[in-house]
This record gives C-alpha cells, structure tokens and sequence, in this order.
C-alpha cells in the first residue's frame, strides 16, 4: 500500500528529471542555477517531510524504509555526478574525489543490504547520526556549487574535505554495524 510518505519519495525520486534539465540549462542560461536552488529545496523538505509524516500518521512501512534512503542516494548521486563535470557544469565544480567516494560508498551499502538480506533476510537500514551528517553534508556541498562564485574557494575546500571524511566514516560504521548484527544474531 502506498501511504502518503511513500507517495512524497516517489516525488522525490520524480523530481530527479527536472533536476537534471535544470543543471544542464545553467550553461546556457544562468538563471537556471536559482531552478536547481529551488528544486534541491524542493526535494530537502519532501525528504524531511515524508519521515515525520510516517512518523506522525504512524504509517511507516517496509517500501518506506528502503524507498526513502533510495530516494536519497539517487538524488544524490545524480547532483554529485552531474555538478563534477565540466561538460554540464560550469565553475565551481565538484572535485571528481566527490562523486566517486559518495557513488562508492552508496554503491557497496546498497549491494551489501542487498546482499545479506537475501543470505540472512535481515539488515540493519536505520539511520545513523553519522549518516544523516553526511547528507546534510552533501547537500551543503551541491548548494554550495550551485550558488557559484558567491561562495570563497576556502569554504568550498572545507566543506568538500568534510564531506569526503563523512561520507567514508559512515560508509565503514554502516559495515560495521550490519556486520556486528550478523554475529550476533549467529550467538
């Protein structure tokens, strides 16, 4: 059953086209950069929404808890990736590292959830502290590129450093975690 929280993921993973276009446009036409400004807010405050709604109406469901991180990482992924290359977008960019540690690390905890959920039927999809860092984290990093040069270059080496320590300490305690629960779940 689709609840509605279920429903505002979906958005948000649907709001990934108009993403894309709007960051291809900004070559052209520069006022697009406050479409992709909108957009991320857009999707920002879905992605808020949609958890204290399932939280509130009491509807959160299994296609939640793993349509939501998705959703995430999709979002993302995509904005990382696209926002790195020069050939889409024009300066500041992403440093390469950037998308390539994101894309890593999601890409190893999606096939590692995937995995021992089909070998142990269990996994350990909550949330972290360190996680939820890391995207907010990301986000700050995209907002940041996509405001352009009104963001110092110091500022913008900062954030990216940080991301890049963030997104790699919570990929590691994510295995951690899922391994951890493996072993115990065997005693």
């Amino acid at each position: 059953m689709l609840t509605l929280s279920n429903k505002i993921s979906i958005s948000r993973i649907l709001f990934i086209p108009p993403l894309v276009f709007s960051i291809i446009q900004v070559h052209r036409y520069a006022q697009y950069r406050y479409v992709c400004l909108i957009l991320i807010f857009i999707i920002c405050l879905s992605d808020i929404l949609d958890g204290y709604i399932a939280r509130k109406r009491d509807e959160v469901t299994r296609l939640g808890v793993y349509l939501d991180p998705i959703a995430d990482k999709l979002v993302l992924m995509v904005s990382c990736i696209m926002l790195s290359s020069d050939r889409l977008w024009p300066a500041p960019r992403l440093p390469n590292w950037i998308p390539t540690i994101i894309v890593c690390r999601d890409l190893t905890l999606i096939l590692g959830t995937l995995a021992l959920l089909l070998i142990t039927g269990r996994v350990n999809c909550k949330p972290t502290i360190l996680g939820k860092a890391s995207t907010c984290l990301q986000i700050a990093a995209i907002v940041a590129v996509i405001v352009g040069n009104h963001v110092p270059v110091s500022i913008l080496t900062t954030i990216w450093w940080m991301v890049a320590v963030l997104t790699f300490a919570s990929g590691i305690f994510y295995v951690y975690r899922n391994i951890l629960l493996q072993s115990n779940n065997r005693r």
